[in-house]
C-alpha cells in the first residue's frame, strides 16, 4: 500500500461530528505512517522516527476517543500499533543514544578518554540497532502488518461508529481530552510523591507518556476548539521533551555502566565511562528540574476542557 492510495481520505473534518473529527486525525496519522514506509525498508532514521510518532498519534486517537468508535473493531488495532511502536522504538533509541554518547566523548579532552571507549560505545549501540532493524523488517514483511495498514486505511475513510459518534465535536472532544489530562495530573502526583531514585525515574517516565497522550488528545480537540487546545498541546509537548531528556540520560547511565563493566572484565581502564556516567547524571537531574517547571506551566490555561 502506498501513500497515493490514501489520497482520497481527507485529513480535514467533513462535518462537525466527533466521529468525523477523529476520522480526520486518524487519516493524517495513517498517511504519515504509510509515507514513512519506503524509508523504513531502507533503515532511514527519520522515517523510523516519523512512523513511531504516527503510531503514537493513532493509538492516542483511538484510545482517548473510544466512545466515538466501535470498540470491538478498534481494540485489536491499538494492540497491533503498540507492537509496531515498540519495534520502531527498538530501532530508533539505540541510534539516538549512540549519537548522544559520542557527542559526550567528542566534548571530552583527549587525555581523559582512556582506552577504546568510542569503539565500544559505537559497536554496542550499532549492534543493538542492527538487531532491532532485522526484527522490524521481518514484521513489516508479515501479513499482520499488511492487514494493519489495510484496516487503518479503512478507518481513515470511514470510522465504524460508537455510541457517541454523532455528538458535536466541540462538546465531546474536550470532555474526552479532559480524561487524558486528568490521567496526566494523577501520574505527576504519583511521581513527585516518590523520593529520588529508580522508582521516581520510572514514575516520571510514566508521567511523560501520559503527557504525550494528553498532548495528542489536545491536538485532535484543537480541530474543534482552536487556539486554547493548541496552546495546551504545546505545553504538554514541553513536558514530554524535558522528561524525555531525563529518561534518555538515565538510560545512558545504565548503558555506560554495563559497557564499563565489560571493559573492566576485559582488562581495560573504565575511568572515562565513570566520567560520562557522572555527566549523564547531571543532565538527568537538570532535565528533571526543567520538567517540573514545564509541568506547572502545563497545568494552566485549561478552561477549554470544560
Amino acid at each position: 500500500m502506498s501513500a497515493p492510495e490514501l489520497a482520497h481520505a481527507p485529513v480535514e473534518p467533513r462535518d462537525g461530528t466527533a466521529r468525523e473529527h477523529v476520522r480526520a486525525a486518524v487519516a493524517a496519522g495513517v498517511a504519515a505512517l504509510v509515507a514513512a514506509g519506503p524509508g523504513l525498508q531502507d533503515g532511514d532514521d527519520e522515517a523510523v522516527h516519523d512512523a513511531r510518532v504516527a503510531t503514537r498519534r493513532l493509538r492516542a486517537a483511538l484510545g482517548v476517543f473510544r466512545p466515538v468508535l466501535d470498540r470491538e473493531h478498534v481494540a485489536p488495532l491499538r494492540a497491533q500499533l503498540r507492537t509496531l511502536g515498540r519495534l520502531l522504538g527498538d530501532v530508533r533509541d539505540p541510534d539516538v543514544e549512540r549519537a548522544a554518547l559520542l557527542d559526550l566523548l567528542d566534548a571530552e579532552p583527549a587525555e581523559l578518554v582512556v582506552g577504546p571507549v568510542r569503539r565500544r560505545v559505537d559497536d554496542d549501540r550499532r549492534t543493538a540497532r542492527t538487531d532491532a532493524l532485522e526484527r522490524l523488517h521481518a514484521h513489516l514483511a508479515s501479513g499482520e502488518h499488511r492487514r494493519l495498514l489495510a484496516a487503518l486505511a479503512s478507518l481513515a475513510e470511514d470510522l465504524p461508529p460508537g455510541p457517541r459518534a454523532d455528538e458535536p465535536a466541540e462538546r465531546l472532544l474536550p470532555r474526552r481530552a479532559r480524561k487524558a489530562w486528568r490521567r496526566f495530573d494523577a501520574a505527576v502526583e504519583r511521581a513527585t510523591a516518590v523520593p529520588p531514585g529508580p522508582r521516581r525515574d520510572e514514575a516520571l517516565h510514566a508521567a511523560r507518556k501520559d503527557a504525550r497522550r494528553a498532548r495528542y488528545a489536545a491536538e485532535v480537540a484543537a480541530s474543534a476548539v482552536g487556539a486554547p487546545a493548541r496552546r495546551s498541546a504545546r505545553r504538554a509537548k514541553a513536558v514530554q521533551a524535558a522528561l524525555g531528556d531525563q529518561h534518555d540520560a538515565r538510560v545512558r547511565q545504565a548503558s555506560l555502566r554495563r559497557v564499563a563493566m565489560q571493559a573492566h572484565l576485559d582488562g581495560e581502564n573504565a575511568f572515562t565511562y565513570g566520567r560520562l556516567h557522572a555527566l549523564a547524571q547531571v543532565a538527568a537531574d537538570a532535565a528533571e528540574r526543567d520538567g517540573l517547571v514545564a509541568i506547572e506551566r502545563a497545568r494552566r490555561g485549561r478552561g477549554w476542557l470544560g
